[in-house]
């Protein structure tokens, strides 16, 4: 494999993308009550939202336990 094509290792997100966290509890909120208000309607849409939720959840709980300090004092 060429290394031209091979971009692994190389870009590193910006702490801006990463640290914003009232930004992801938003859209986890979001998710989780969309999920709710779907789930007698279309239970597919409902599970995929939930799944995406659950992401999120997880991205944010790493995020709180990497960054304690710096979470803390941004928000």
């Amino acid at each position: 494999m060429s290394p031209y094509f091979c971009k692994v290792g190389k870009t590193k997100p910006s702490q801006v993308d990463v640290l914003n966290i009232s930004e992801l509890e938003k859209m986890y909120l979001s998710f989780i009550e969309e999920a709710y208000n779907l789930l007698q309607t279309d239970s597919s849409l409902s599970d995929i939202l939930y799944f995406e939720a659950d992401k999120l959840k997880k991205r944010i709980l790493n995020l709180k336990k990497s960054h304690p300090i710096t979470l803390d004092k941004a928000s």
